[in-house]
């Protein structure tokens, strides 16, 4: 039976793994942000009468984006002209005339309330949770590929504090995604 020599790390391994940590840092970082918006810690504080919603994606709980004009807090009840009269927020509950608090923050305009940033906060651990496993593979240089053993990717790392790093990041991050669902769902 012929010996498998471990694998060797390759400038395309190392540069696999920073894209997958930029790309979890991006994720974790927006959506750190959407949840605070939504839980009114950041932005501003409005209401948003729809005016149109439309059905996007694909699945049962497609996205659902709702159009309306949009009026900051302590706007006289919207009396005037809104701020933004073409303002978009993603939501599956709102229909045509509904009125809905909503925040404007850096990256559009969320629904409030605990409901939502515990979704939002629930991808941020996601986030963390790809971090968790782009980082062995920036650390060790070796790409996963056809033909290698899980277990072998990360045998240059094992007993080290970054595999230790790495383990426990994973473990919150998962521990965090399912009680952020749970707590959006119940909410």
């Amino acid at each position: 039976m012929p010996t498998m020599s471990a694998p060797q790390p390759t400038a395309g391994g190392r540069a696999a793994g920073i894209i997958g940590l930029l790309l979890a840092l991006g994720i974790f970082g927006v959506s750190l942000n959407q949840a605070a918006v939504a839980g009114g810690l950041l932005g501003t504080g409005g209401k948003l009468t729809v005016n149109e919603c439309h059905s996007g994606g694909a699945g049962r709980g497609g996205m659902r984006h709702c159009y309306g004009a949009f009026h900051p807090a302590g706007a006289e009840d919207g009396a005037g002209a809104p701020s933004d009269p073409r303002a978009r927020v993603n939501t599956r509950e709102a229909r045509p005339g509904d009125t809905i608090q909503v925040r404007k923050g850096s990256g559009g305009y969320v629904v409030t309330g605990m409901g939502s940033a515990w979704s939002h906060l629930a991808f941020a651990f996601l986030g963390l949770l790809l971090g968790s496993a782009a980082l062995p593979v920036t650390a060790s240089g070796v790409l996963p590929r056809k033909g290698t053993r899980g277990q072998d990717l990360f045998t240059a790392l094992r007993g080290t504090r970054l595999a230790w790093f790495a383990k426990r990041l994973a473990l919150t991050s998962v521990a965090g995604t399912a009680l952020s669902a749970y707590l959006a769902w119940l909410l």
